[in-house]
């Protein structure tokens, strides 16, 4: 593992790449997903050891519209919009009020935008 810290951008277009990965490899991820990880790891082997929870969520197709939020945090961390700090309490809050203020107040929680969907939204012409 590099100790190199990466953009927004950067770690972005690392899960866009580990998108042809997955499309390359489809046909082994429910017929041997060992070698299907396998694959993807050494395909994206900076997120598969820098980033190993998005690797994984994405490799198991739950990446969610948190990702681009905290993407969006990063970035504006790093035009010094905001501290780390400020990111961590503003992701905090979302997260509580997505996933634990629903199940406290007896009410399902909402569906997140998927990965793909987002894409699907933000990339039409």
């Amino acid at each position: 593992m590099n100790s190199v810290e990466y953009t927004a951008t950067e770690i972005q277009a690392m899960v866009r790449n580990m998108d042809d990965s997955k499309k390359t490899h489809r046909r082994l991820r429910d017929s041997d997903r060992a070698q299907y990880i396998e694959k993807l790891t050494e395909e994206n082997p900076i997120l598969h050891f820098n980033y190993p929870s998005i690797f994984d969520l994405h490799a198991d197709d739950k990446l969610d519209e948190t990702f681009f939020y905290m993407l969006e945090k990063k970035r504006k961390i790093e035009k010094g919009e905001i501290t780390e700090d400020q990111a961590s309490i503003e992701v905090g809050k979302k997260l509580f009020k997505t996933w634990v203020e629903p199940v406290t107040q007896g009410r399902p929680v909402e569906k997140m935008e998927s990965y793909e969907e987002y894409y699907k939204r933000t990339t039409r012409k």
